[in-house]
């Protein structure tokens, strides 16, 4: 699918918007650095020191944004796409899992070790376009929305024609479906 100019420059810029703290910090790590790398260079008594302490502080979080905005801008990018062009669906639940991320706090100092439990709620689900399955996950902060989903309930997906590996869950329609709160569904 050839996409028109001005609909690939908005979700980039949309993409980017959700980005814009992300940015904002980082330009305060970078006029940080770049303050310590001019006093370093006015100093005579441990000038290199003040110097390379304001490159590694301007490196670091850099090399943070290099390493995990492409990805993330990806997913946004995608998103919109998938919004604009994507064609709606339902899919049909195949397996539900949990995914236990629970772990312990440390407990240095004599301080008291507390257990943490953290759960993720998955939904794997297929649907079939042009002859071809397709499969994906969707994924749940909330073990009442888990729940409500059995495996006969038909999820609402929206998904890009051209690719239909990329797939969106529409959340706020199972919300409705399922009565529950929009909230709920993340």
């Amino acid at each position: 699918m050839k996409l028109p100019f001005s609909d690939r420059k908005k979700f980039i810029l949309l993409a980017l918007k959700q980005h814009l703290g992300l940015f904002g910090i980082w330009l305060v790590f970078v006029l940080f650095g770049s303050a310590f790398m001019y006093l370093g260079s006015n100093v005579e008594e441990n000038k290199y020191g003040f110097m390379l302490f304001g490159f590694v502080f301007i490196l670091l979080p850099t090399a943070f944004m290099l390493y995990t905005l492409p990805s993330s801008i990806l997913y946004y990018y995608n998103q919109a796409l998938t919004k604009k062009y994507g064609s709606y669906t339902i899919a049909k639940v195949t397996n539900k899992r949990v995914d236990n991320y629970s772990h312990t706090t440390s407990s240095f100092n004599g301080g008291t070790a507390k257990n943490i439990e953290e759960f993720l709620y998955v939904i794997c689900f297929e649907f079939t376009y042009l002859g071809k399955t397709y499969t994906s996950e969707a994924f749940f902060e909330h073990k009442t929305t888990f729940e409500a989903i059995t495996s006969k309930t038909e999820l609402p997906i929206q998904f890009l024609k051209t690719n239909p590996n990329k797939i969106t869950l529409r959340r706020r329609k199972l919300a409705n479906n399922l009565g529950i709160k929009p909230n709920l569904c993340n």
